[in-house]
């Protein structure tokens, strides 16, 4: 009975402890609101622009995930209300070391898989916008699937942070 008793009261401070914890961690690493929507298999979340350093140029940082298992798809096309130039693109590290940005017709997207636009990996590039971008602003984004699906979702303009735990280890990204 003691060690019953033990146990009890053991998971009873453990619990206490943990969820007094948890929301001191939660509030600590609280982000800003980005952008996020879905249609069919494909959700689009984590959706967001850095301020831009050059105002004619920004870039849209998302992940993109297909809940269909049997069938991969593929972001074919790209627009925004922010300018009519906007590419679907990659940088690549060349063998001497220097990263080089190169537009795609399509960027896959696994069945049953995510694919994340990060700094240093795909992203999508917006050239020539006529009205500078700043904190706060919220830009239009359509991104086209092979299969037909389109998604629009309004992307929010956030401050430039250093990557989050998720996205540093961004090897895999396709």
């Amino acid at each position: 009975m003691k060690t019953h008793t033990a146990t009890l009261l053991a998971l009873a401070l453990l619990a206490t402890g943990c969820s007094a914890g948890t929301s001191v961690r939660e509030a600590a690493v609280e982000t800003p609101e980005r952008g996020g929507a879905e249609a069919d298999a494909i959700i689009v979340e984590d959706a967001w622009i850095p301020e831009p350093a050059n105002p004619e140029v920004g870039v849209v940082y998302l992940a993109i995930t297909n809940t269909d298992a049997s069938a991969a798809d593929a972001v074919v096309e790209v627009r925004t209300d922010a300018s009519p130039e906007a590419e679907l693109c990659t940088t690549e590290t060349t063998e001497s070391g220097a990263a080089v940005m190169r537009t795609l017709d399509e960027i896959p997207v696994p069945a049953g898989g995510t694919t994340t636009f990060v700094d240093g990996g795909y992203h999508v590039m917006v050239n020539d916008i006529p009205e500078p971008l700043a904190v706060g602003d919220s830009v239009t984004v359509t991104l086209g699937f092979a299969s037909g699906t389109e998604v629009a979702l309004d992307v929010p303009v956030q401050e430039m942070t250093g990557p989050t735990p998720d996205e540093a280890d961004h090897g895999a990204h396709h």
